[in-house]
């Protein structure tokens, strides 16, 4: 049983060493055992501080979102989800959470086994509270080792630190497309080798992050947030990172095949996770489309500032470029850098900004080069719109300003900038009904798949995200958005009502309603069903019958 929830202790640094209090939730079926667990131990005085406990793995996991635990002791033996399915489902929701396994098993299946979902220790049952109380010393000392890495300053050793430096000469002008001319694949790849950032006989994929950090509305990234992305995400891949105007610019080389947002789910998690409780600050991060070449690092990295941008529409704080654009290839790596802000002006910016940056790039320009900047502006617009919209939309647009035939009937720049302004503004209009159309289609699409597929057990968001070919994080606040529900809700509701047709259109027993509604377990579905309409399948199958006598 829940008994509340208590505020999140922080933490401090004194002399190199951390003062840190972690959250701890209970998770064991036998009340008497749980309460044993909670009571006979001075959990403050180890450094923790209980905030909840739960009767099962099902229970536990209705609370992670919202308490946010550091830490979960769970029994690894438990009606309906086991201690280690709770820890692989915890390890998907929260990849900063660590886990504390109970168990009377000592066996090292179990243990191997446990090592791969953040389980911190592995206790065997019996245990007397001297012996917790001395274990949870050992874990704080764990926690507190863990935090310390991703706290620690960057290196101070000279060797590491020219090394390093030798890396950020080799990987920014890649970045910003300062080199005069495309560079030499085959010179890259050997200059990738010499400085340790690829390995011989690999093949190698890359993309690029783009972060800002922000600490109650204000932006700021400094030399400790590129340490922290380097701390959290060198325990998945390699990965090195510096700042550029401002932004956190991350570098990551993997071997994983599959879907980017599949392979970089889990590590991004964790970095928003471990930014929001260990440096109270909330982190927005965009990601690229994934890359084989190195000189294809400029495109990347417009790619991710630009996705970056799109958090500002609410949708999440993790955006990767291929949940805005599905349906087209934009070819930013030859786009001049005005273009591009004009691309993200046009999807995210607000109409003030739109006309200030246009009214800037006349300022900045020569009459030499005015017939140029135009046609970039108008081949950036017809572009822009034709990846996110109709193609009758664009006949529209085109149609309403007829830009191309008026050009010479102006004798002023004001008059080609207002025609640019209002076919702009036109233009975002479109672009964001557009966005919202698509939003519509692709909740309406995950949900077909949830009203036709719900019988099958491994149906997830995972799943549905991937068969969409959208991250799970961009899925899932875009149903939330559109339908005021999370997934998990829309599939339970789907499963809940088909098995109560089922219990009163049919003869079939409960074991045979609950497989064709998504369950294996038919104690599991029945402690789901009575939780959601409140009585049991029996139950309720033998009212209505009785009703209807």
């Amino acid at each position: 049983m829940f008994n509340g929830i208590l505020s999140m202790s922080g933490y401090y640094f004194n002399i190199g060493r951390i003062f840190m209090k972690y959250t701890v939730l209970v998770v064991e079926d036998e009340y008497e055992q749980r309460r044993s667990i909670i009571e006979r131990v001075n959990w403050e005085a180890a450094g923790f501080q209980v905030i909840g406990e739960a009767e099962n793995g099902v229970e536990a996991l209705d609370f992670i979102e919202t308490l946010e635990p550091d830490l979960i002791f769970t029994d690894i033996k438990m009606p309906m989800i086991s201690g280690l399915e709770l820890a692989k489902r915890v390890r998907e929701l929260r990849p900063a959470t660590q886990m504390v396994i109970l168990s009377g098993y000592d066996s090292f299946e179990y243990a191997r086994e446990a090592i791969n979902y953040n389980i911190i220790s592995y206790l065997l049952k019996p245990i007397s509270s001297e012996e917790l109380s001395h274990e949870l010393f050992t874990i704080k000392k764990r926690m507190d080792e863990k935090l310390a890495s991703v706290m620690a300053k960057p290196d101070s050793d000279t060797e590491k630190q020219l090394h390093r430096m030798r890396i950020n000469n080799f990987l920014l002008p890649l970045m910003l497309g300062s080199n005069e001319e495309r560079p030499d694949e085959n010179e890259l790849t050997k200059r990738a080798l010499e400085l340790g950032v690829i390995k011989e006989n690999s093949k190698p994929h890359y993309c690029v992050l783009v972060s800002k950090f922000k600490n109650n509305g204000v932006s700021y990234t400094g030399k400790e947030h590129t340490a922290f992305l380097d701390a959290v995400l060198n325990k998945y891949f390699y990965a090195v990172s510096f700042t550029v105007y401002g932004r956190a610019v991350t570098f990551i080389v993997y071997d994983k095949e599959g879907d980017i947002s599949s392979v970089l789910d889990l590590p991004l998690k964790e970095v928003v996770q471990t930014a929001k409780k260990m440096l109270s600050q909330t982190c927005t991060i965009g990601v690229s489309r994934e890359f084989s070449e190195l000189s294809g690092c400029s495109a990347a990295y417009f790619q991710a500032v630009t996705a970056r941008r799109y958090t500002k529409d609410g949708a999440g704080v993790v955006r990767f470029i291929n949940d805005q654009e599905r349906d087209g290839e934009i070819e930013i790596d030859h786009v001049e850098k005005t273009v591009l802000k004009l691309e993200q002006l046009l999807k995210v910016g607000d109409s003030e900004a739109l006309v200030e940056f246009i009214n800037g790039l006349f300022e900045n320009s020569t009459p030499e080069n005015a017939d140029l900047l135009v046609m970039q502006i108008l081949a950036t617009v017809y572009r822009v719109v034709s990846n996110v919209a109709e193609k009758s939309d664009i006949v529209a647009l085109l149609s309403s300003n007829q830009i191309f035939s008026r050009m010479t009937t102006y004798n002023s720049e004001a008059g080609v900038k207002g025609e640019l302004i209002s076919l702009c503004e036109n233009a975002k209009s479109i672009i964001s009904s557009s966005q919202r159309r698509d939003s519509e289609v692709l909740c309406d699409r995950a949900v077909q798949i949830i009203n036709e597929r719900y019988s099958d057990e491994e149906l997830s968001l995972n799943g549905v995200s991937h068969e969409l070919a959208v991250s799970p994080n961009y899925l899932s606040a875009l149903i939330k958005k559109n339908k005021k529900k999370n997934f998990v809700t829309l599939l339970t509701e789907k499963r809940m009502s088909a098995a109560y047709d089922m219990l009163l259109c049919t003869s079939m027993k409960v074991l045979e309603i609950s497989e064709k509604c998504g369950y294996s377990d038919q104690h599991y579905f029945s402690y789901c069903f009575k939780k959601y309409y409140g009585d049991s399948p029996g139950k309720i199958r033998a009212l209505r019958q009785g009703e209807n006598t």
